[in-house]
């Protein structure tokens, strides 16, 4: 009876162990910790600083990279992308602006035209104005059921004058009156006046 009572005991204290630890695995699957820092986290990683009387600024980031040299990079573009997009809105707003001062319609087709090509149009110049000020990085160790893999949480402060700022917005318009031209319309043409009021030269 009590060698019973003790197989009992042990089978159950081994069942116990065994599950205990399987299910504690099945936990681990898909956690994360980080295992290195590039330093303290700074705090324009969640509030990037307002801008000043000389620049705007923006942080870059990129989550889940496989090497630290193509977080660095994809950082970069990401903040590069902010940038073109802020300039690439003002220019719109000026061009939709254009179109009501001319009480002109506008088409979905035509806001996605003038979008693309100021994308494409600033691409090329806003790169070269885009300081990189400061990163800061992760590396990130996380359980997968093949077994522990490495990644990387890269974040990048860059700043950008506002003078290239304004001088990107009116190549921007340049290049969208030529577009307008080359449309030979009357309504392009109508746009063109509107846009070419108060248009800084440079």
């Amino acid at each position: 009876m009590l060698l019973q009572a003790r197989l009992l005991f042990l089978f159950a204290l081994a069942s116990f162990l065994f599950f205990g630890c399987s299910a504690n695995k099945l936990s681990l699957i898909g956690s994360e910790r980080v295992v290195e820092r590039s330093g303290d986290k700074p705090s324009w990683v969640k509030k990037i600083p307002k801008e000043d009387d000389e620049y705007f600024f923006f942080r870059g980031f990129k989550t889940g990279a496989l090497s630290l040299e193509d977080g660095l990079t994809d950082a970069r573009s990401n903040a590069i992308r902010q940038v073109l997009e802020m300039i690439q809105a003002q220019g719109l707003v000026d061009y939709k602006k254009a179109r009501v001062e001319r009480g002109l319609a506008e088409s979905r087709e035509d806001i996605g035209s003038v979008t693309e090509d100021g994308l494409k149009i600033l691409s090329k110049t806003v790169a070269s104005g885009v300081k990189e000020l400061e990163s800061y990085t992760e590396k990130v160790e996380r359980v997968t059921p093949e077994g522990l893999r490495y990644y990387f949480n890269v974040y990048t402060l860059v700043r950008y004058p506002k003078k290239e700022f304004e001088k990107a917005v009116a190549l921007a318009a340049q290049e969208k009156k030529a577009k307008l031209r080359g449309a030979n319309n009357q309504q392009a043409e109508e746009v063109i006046k509107e846009l070419d009021k108060g248009l800084p030269t440079y």
